[in-house]
């Protein structure tokens, strides 16, 4: 019997997962953290936030809010990658995980508050704290502050207790069910992304379109590694962008702008002119000294307001030998007072 198809449509997703033969699969403090790691890394991805989670030792409760049809996705990559590391660290074979996870998708968000009070209060149940949020690996403890943690729900909830409603308004989310199923997108081609957008931008988006590491990797005729790298390398820059514009440094440009839409060469400009010192080191570890000295002489060298900071960036950054008068450009407007007074 072909096994039922799994609901896939944006929105609120209660997913449950169990350790096979109801085994541990979080075993010390490292493995709960990985496994939020490897969730805030798929986040950035495939743009989801959790709105609650309970890590416990043989299963786990996320509540996803996702903002495309991609949960199973989502859930394959996360459950995949975490079994991969499990199974490295702990010298064992095979599957982690007890069948697919259980998934049950959201349709009233009156709901939405008592299924957050029994996630949060699945260590109290097992009898391993007494208190909310005393168990470390719950939303609640605000242990961890990753960025795809949207903490609005949990604000505004009353942990007092667990009521009877809360249970009933449980089970009506676990009995309804979904009749309309989306359908699978059409993926857009390899050649779409590579052709329009640059290498790493082309990356980032096909790995949300739904292709693996390997796909992209063998289309692109290099290892999985380098692109493992490249996507490594991309979420970097994005975190540094983020901080700068949350900084400020981009104030006249929309405030909802992404990386991936903003160019290059200004953001590099920017950075070289109002970063901090430790901003500037991370540009160049990220973009690479040849490509920051090149932006660097075609919009700042010989500019007169930047001279402290660009004899810095010569010396300390770039190890060019070169004294501040090396830096001076001309003065256009007095070049041209000069021309007319002759």
């Amino acid at each position: 019997m072909a096994r039922k198809k799994r609901v896939n449509l944006a929105g609120f997703y209660h997913i449950i997962n169990r350790g096979v033969e109801k085994r541990d699969v979080f075993l010390k403090k490292e493995d709960f953290e990985w496994f939020l790691e490897i969730c805030e890394e798929y986040s950035k991805i495939f743009n989801f936030e959790i709105y609650s989670f309970c890590l416990m030792k043989n299963h786990y409760h996320l509540l996803i809010k996702t903002t495309d049809n991609n949960i199973s996705q989502i859930m394959k990559h996360i459950n995949m990658k975490y079994t991969i590391y499990f199974n490295k660290k702990y010298k064992r074979i095979g599957p982690l995980w007890q069948g697919r996870f259980k998934s049950f998708y959201i349709i009233d968000g009156n709901y939405l508050s008592s299924l957050v009070k029994y996630i949060e209060f699945n260590p109290i149940k097992a009898n391993v704290t007494q208190k909310i949020g005393e168990y470390p690996f719950v939303m609640s403890s605000k242990k961890y502050l990753f960025s795809m943690l949207n903490f609005e729900l949990i604000e505004k909830i009353d942990f007092k207790e667990l009521t009877t409603e809360d249970i009933l308004n449980i089970e009506e989310i676990r009995k309804s069910e979904i009749k309309e199923i989306s359908k699978e997108k059409n993926k857009k081609e390899l050649s779409y992304f590579f052709n329009n957008f640059s290498k790493e931008v082309a990356t980032i988006k096909a790995l949300k379109e739904g292709y693996k590491q390997s796909e992209i990797a063998k289309f692109l005729n290099l290892s999985v590694v380098s692109i493992s790298k490249l996507k490594k390398i991309f979420f970097e820059k994005e975190k540094l962008f983020e901080k700068l514009k949350k900084e400020g440094l981009f104030w006249s440009y929309d405030k909802n702008i992404k990386y991936e839409n903003f160019s290059e060469s200004v953001f590099i400009e920017h950075t070289l002119k109002y970063g901090d010192f430790d901003d500037i080191k991370k540009l160049m570890q990220l973009f690479g000294k040849r490509k920051v000295r090149r932006i660097w002489e075609k919009t700042m060298k010989n500019d007169n307001r930047f001279i402290k900071i660009n004899l810095l960036i010569a010396r300390v950054f770039l190890g060019l030998n070169i004294e501040s008068k090396d830096l001076k450009g001309k003065n256009d407007r007095f070049e041209k007072l000069k021309l007319f007074a002759s």
